[in-house]
């Protein structure tokens, strides 16, 4: 079955996404001229239901863009729960900021712009409960060595483009090779796979999601 053969499958079976879902397209791609480097609707779907069973009581995305992985997350935070997700450009943030206002999501996430690698060095250690991947791809193995101590026992590490054969040519940096960004990620995956620490498997979205639980001190 086809990327678009499965796409379609999938709409028959789960219905269309939802009149504010399509608002945020529609102005963030077609208005804004934002880059479709958005995880498909599948993935949403599966982030907001990864959090809805896990019930983490902070969650922190890295790479906000124009907050469509975010609304998702966010739908599924149990009451009381928040969502900080970091972006490095400004403009962004702002645009994403708008949609959390049409999502009805804005009361539960902050945006916080700078970056990332930064903003994590300065979290508290095991004050995550979810740690969501899906900023700038050769960053990678520097995100999961940061983002692991944060992460509390028992708590996700989720990493989209996992798969790493997607064309990241709007998120590559021109200076570094073009298969950079992909053995970054290629990296990442071997590190979370072979970690006593952590258990690891592979979501078939349309980019991939690496789905890993970090190890409690009761687990058996």
């Amino acid at each position: 079955m086809t990327a678009t053969t499965s796409r379609g499958y999938m709409r028959a079976a789960l219905g269309d996404r939802d009149e504010a879902l399509d608002r945020v397209l529609r102005r963030s791609l077609l208005e804004r001229g934002m880059p479709t480097i958005m995880i498909d609707d599948n993935a949403g779907r599966f982030l907001q239901l990864v959090t809805h069973l896990h019930r983490p009581r902070h969650v922190v995305e890295i790479g906000t863009l124009f907050g469509y992985s975010a609304i998702h997350i966010a739908r599924g935070l149990p009451p009381g729960g928040r969502l900080t997700t970091l972006e490095i450009d400004p403009a962004a943030a702002e645009l994403a900021r708008e949609n959390f206002e049409i999502a009805r999501v804005a009361d539960r996430v902050e945006v916080l712009v700078g970056d990332a690698a930064g903003h994590l060095a300065e979290m508290e250690r095991a004050s995550v409960g979810m740690l969501f991947i899906d900023g700038d791809k050769k960053s990678y193995p520097s995100y999961l060595k940061l983002g692991f101590a944060l992460v509390e026992p028992g708590g996700l590490l989720v990493a989209d483009d996992a798969f790493a054969h997607g064309d990241f040519g709007a998120e590559s940096d021109p200076d570094a090779g073009p298969d950079r960004e992909a053995r970054a990620i290629r990296t990442y995956a071997g590190a979370v796979g072979r970690s006593p620490l952590l258990f690891s498997a592979f979501v078939a979205t349309e980019s991939g999601l690496l789905v890993s639980r970090k190890k409690h001190p009761d687990d058996r």
